[in-house]
C-alpha cells in the first residue's frame, strides 16, 4: 500500500478515535453521515488534547500511545451514550423535489471539482503550509512529540511557535500512518475538512428550513467556500479545519430550538477552533456571545448560564495548550504584532479599502453581497440569526484592530492575509442569510423536522 494512499487514509481514520460522539444524544438523531463527520470533527479535537497531553508528561508519540486510549474511550462513551435515556428523535428521511436535488447536487460537485483541481495542480496551495504547518507536523512526527526545543529555537521564529497546535499533531498523525510526509497529499486532503463540514451543515439546517431550502442553502454555501478555499490559496493550511469547526459551531446555534439543552456539538467545535489558529479564539469567543445575545432577546431559559458553561470548551483548549507552554519552559500565551495596544490610525483608509478589496471570495463579492440582500429583506428575523452575525462582524473588527498596529502601509499583508482569515465570517455570513429569509415564522415546537442539538 503506498504512502501517498496511507497518508490520505489517515485523516480519516480520525472518525475511529471520535466515534463516541456518533452516539450522543444530541447527535445520534443526525443521517448516518452528519454522525460521522461529528465523529471526525471529534476525533480530529482528541487527536490534538490527547497529544499535548503525552507531551507534557513526556509520554513519546506513537500510533498504539495515540490511537489505543482514544479508540477506548470512543467504546466507553459509544455504550453509555447509547444506553441514554435523552431523547434522540430521528431525523424524517430527506426528500428535497428532484430538480432541487439534481441542481444541487450539480453545484455543490461542480464546485468542489474546481477546489479538487486547484489543490490537485497546487495552485491553491499556502506559503504557510511549507513554511510552517507541514514542517511542524514533520517535526513533531520525528521528534515523537511537540518539540518544545524546535518552538524554542530563535531562528524557527518565522513558523510561529506561540500557534495551537491541532493541524500540525494532524499532519503528524498523517505521518506516523504512513511512514513520511507527502507534501502534494497534504494539500489535497484540505478538501476533506470542507466535505465532513457538508453533512453537518444539512442536518442543522434542516432543523429549521424544509428539505428544499435547506439543499439550497448548503449548496450555496458549499460553492461559496469552494471557491474562496481556491481563491484565497488556503491549500495545506489551516483555514479550512478552522471554517469547518467554526461553521458546525455556528450552524448548531443558529438552529437550535429555544428548549435544547445540550451543546455538545457546538461546545466540540469551539474547542476545536481554539486548537486551531489564534484566530479561533477570537471566533469561538464572539459564537458564545452572539448565542447569549439572541438567548437574552429572546428571553430563553438561563442565557447566561449556559453561554459561560459553552465558553469553557474553547477555554479549555486555549488553557490546555498554554499549560504546555508553561511545563516546556516556552513564552506562555500569544505574540501581538507589536504592543497589544500600540494602535496607529494612519493607515485606517487603506484598512478599510484593502479588508473591502479582500472580500472578493473569488466570486467579485457575490458570495457576500447577495446573502446580505437577504438579510435586508429580512430584518425583523435577524434576531434569531445574532450567533452568526455576531461572529461576522467581530471577525472583521479583530482584522482591523489587528492591521492598525502596523506602522507601514499594510496592504501587501492584508491582501496575503484577511482572504483566508475572514472566511469564517463568510461561512456564518451565508448560514446566517439563508436562516433569516427561508425559516419559517412558527414556534419551534411546529418545525418539521427533529433531532437534537
Amino acid at each position: 500500500m503506498s504512502s501517498a494512499f496511507l497518508f490520505l487514509l489517515a485523516p480519516l481514520l480520525l472518525a475511529f478515535l471520535g466515534a463516541g460522539a456518533a452516539f450522543h444524544p444530541s447527535v445520534r438523531g443526525f443521517p448516518a453521515f452528519a454522525r460521522l463527520s461529528a465523529a471526525f470533527l471529534a476525533g480530529a479535537v482528541a487527536l490534538a488534547g490527547e497529544a499535548t497531553l503525552l507531551s507534557m508528561l513526556r509520554v513519546p508519540w506513537s500510533l498504539v500511545s495515540l490511537a489505543l486510549p482514544l479508540l477506548t474511550v470512543s467504546l466507553l462513551l459509544a455504550a453509555w451514550w447509547s444506553r441514554s435515556r435523552a431523547a434522540a428523535t430521528p431525523m424524517l428521511r430527506f426528500s428535497p423535489s428532484k430538480a432541487i436535488l439534481l441542481a444541487a447536487s450539480a453545484i455543490a460537485f461542480l464546485a468542489f471539482c474546481h477546489l479538487g483541481l486547484a489543490l490537485a495542480t497546487s495552485r491553491a496551495t499556502s506559503v504557510d503550509y511549507v513554511l510552517f504547518w507541514g514542517v511542524k507536523g514533520v517535526r513533531f512526527a520525528q521528534a515523537r512529540g511537540i518539540d518544545s526545543q524546535l518552538l524554542a529555537w530563535s531562528f524557527f521564529s518565522h513558523a510561529v511557535p506561540d500557534y495551537p497546535p491541532l493541524v500540525p499533531i494532524v499532519y503528524a498523525w498523517c505521518v506516523l500512518v504512513a511512514g513520511r510526509m507527502s507534501w502534494r497529499v497534504g494539500v489535497i486532503a484540505t478538501g476533506l475538512w470542507l466535505l465532513a463540514a457538508i453533512p453537518l451543515v444539512l442536518a442543522c439546517l434542516r432543523r429549521r428550513l424544509d428539505d428544499d431550502r435547506a439543499a439550497v442553502v448548503t449548496a450555496f454555501w458549499t460553492a461559496g467556500l469552494c471557491v474562496s478555499l481556491a481563491h484565497s490559496l488556503s491549500g495545506g493550511g489551516a483555514e479550512a479545519p478552522l471554517l469547518m469547526f467554526e461553521t458546525v459551531a455556528g450552524a448548531a446555534l443558529l438552529t437550535e430550538a429555544p428548549l435544547d439543552s445540550s451543546r455538545f456539538l457546538p461546545a466540540l467545535a469551539l474547542m476545536g477552533a481554539a486548537l486551531t489558529k489564534v484566530e479561533g479564539l477570537v471566533g469561538a469567543g464572539a459564537l458564545v456571545l452572539g448565542a447569549f445575545l439572541r438567548d437574552a432577546l429572546e428571553r430563553r431559559e438561563r442565557p447566561l448560564r449556559r453561554a459561560l458553561r459553552l465558553a469553557l470548551a474553547p477555554l479549555f483548549g486555549v488553557g490546555l495548550w498554554f499549560a504546555f507552554q508553561l511545563v516546556s519552559g516556552l513564552p506562555v500565551g500569544y505574540r501581538a504584532h507589536g504592543m497589544a495596544f500600540g494602535l496607529t490610525s494612519a493607515h485606517v483608509g487603506t484598512i478599510l479599502r484593502e479588508l473591502m478589496r479582500s472580500l472578493n471570495a473569488g466570486t467579485l463579492g457575490l458570495t457576500w453581497m447577495l446573502p446580505l440582500v437577504f438579510l435586508l429583506g429580512s430584518r425583523k428575523s435577524l434576531r434569531r440569526v445574532l450567533p452568526g452575525l455576531v461572529p461576522v462582524f467581530a471577525i472583521l473588527a479583530f482584522l482591523t484592530f489587528d492591521y492598525m498596529h502596523d506602522r507601514d502601509d499594510p496592504s501587501l499583508r492584508i491582501g496575503w492575509t484577511a482572504p483566508r482569515v475572514s472566511q469564517p465570517a463568510l461561512s456564518l455570513w451565508i448560514l446566517s442569510a439563508g436562516l433569516a429569509w427561508f425559516s419559517p415564522r412558527e414556534d419551534d415546537r411546529n418545525r418539521l423536522h427533529g433531532g437534537g442539538g
